[in-house]
């Protein structure tokens, strides 16, 4: 028996549950618990419940992490997927909208 499957893009059936916005905006990233300063890091896209991000530093996944936007309090979120430099976090507490629409029109 054959079945024939695609990954409809866009859809109901998309990996994520919330749409992101591409951004560029510098922001800090330290670990749970941790003392030391913020690492510094770059955001890439953005949404209430997450962010992509490009860091400098190795996280482990499944970490938890607080990540300090520019003009915001520190935000509790955990790593769910590393590659490389590149990352996902998924915020504890979801973002409201208008701090996404803040940072996505620049």
């Amino acid at each position: 028996m054959r079945l024939a499957a695609s990954l409809e893009r866009g859809s109901e059936y998309d990996r994520r549950r919330y749409a992101r916005a591409p951004v560029q905006i510098g922001a800090g990233l330290r670990s749970g618990g941790d003392d030391r300063p913020s690492s510094p890091i770059n955001v890439v896209d953005l949404s209430t419940g997450g962010a992509g991000i490009e860091a400098g530093v190795h996280l482990e996944c499944g970490s938890r992490v607080w990540l300090k936007l520019p003009g915001l309090q520190s935000w509790a979120a955990r790593v769910m997927w590393c590659d490389g430099n590149r990352a996902g976090l998924a915020f504890d507490s979801p973002l409201h909208p208008a701090v996404v629409d803040r940072y996505a029109r620049g």
